[in-house]
């Protein structure tokens, strides 16, 4: 079949589309709480990141984009700073314990990359598409993803914290389009999240495509990344 090229940049987010935290990021707020004398049990505190880290990214999408999801790289600290402070409200010093979590996941070791990004991003290379990374992240990514040779491939890092904007606001995927030489029509957007990255995209005339690795594939949304290129070739 001769591949019908309707995108110019495939652009994925990070954490759930590219990369996962290893251990989970339950586990390891569990182990440093009891480094600095929580008494919590891991499951609540895996219940309690959870639920802090979701509360912490749910905007109101009917809202004014540049009122509600401006961002910058003290806001992305401090919100970190308050998902710990919620999650693990029982230790004197909850401060030097926000230092360790933020180090921790600034290391590339920390993370490990999907089993189906390797051969995804080589295949797509090949057929010459540019690939970006967009991301409701802060600046520690790219040492992270320098630091992992699958994406490290990948020099377009749009970070939320660097561009002003937090997914799903417009002025995120404008950055996306600017920064990529492509227009809204030329990008694809693959990401895990509904709301950030597919309603997002398709608001700023971006397409998008939910990739939901834990159920079988559905209509506009994939089990893998490699059935990516079945959307490619339509």
């Amino acid at each position: 079949m001769t591949e019908v090229r309707r995108y110019r940049c495939i652009a994925f987010d990070a954490v759930g589309t590219l990369i996962e935290p290893s251990p989970p990021a339950g586990e390891v707020y569990f182990q440093t709480a009891q480094r600095f004398g929580s008494r919590l049990a891991a499951d609540d505190v895996a219940r309690r990141f959870k639920q802090a880290f979701r509360e912490s990214e749910l905007v109101d999408v009917t809202a004014a984009d540049r009122e509600h999801h401006v961002t910058s790289e003290p806001r992305e600290r401090e919100r970190w700073r308050e998902i710990v402070t919620r999650v693990i409200d029982d230790i004197p010093h909850p401060g030097d314990c926000f230092e360790e979590l933020f180090e921790h996941f600034a290391r590339p070791a920390s993370w490990r990359v999907f089993a189906d990004v390797p051969e995804t991003l080589a295949r797509l290379e090949e057929r010459g598409y540019a690939l970006a990374i967009a991301s409701n992240f802060d600046r520690r990514l790219h040492a992270v993803c320098d630091g992992l040779a699958p994406v490290a491939r990948i020099a377009l890092r749009v970070i939320s914290s660097e561009v002003g904007y937090r997914k799903p606001a417009g002025g995120f995927f404008e950055a996306l389009a600017a920064r990529s030489a492509c227009t809204p029509q030329e990008i694809l957007m693959v990401g895990d999240d509904q709301t950030n990255d597919v309603e997002g995209a398709r608001r700023a005339g971006i397409a998008g495509v939910l990739l939901n690795r834990r159920s079988l594939a559905g209509r506009g949304e994939i089990a893998t990344l490699r059935e990516l290129f079945n959307l490619l070739a339509e």
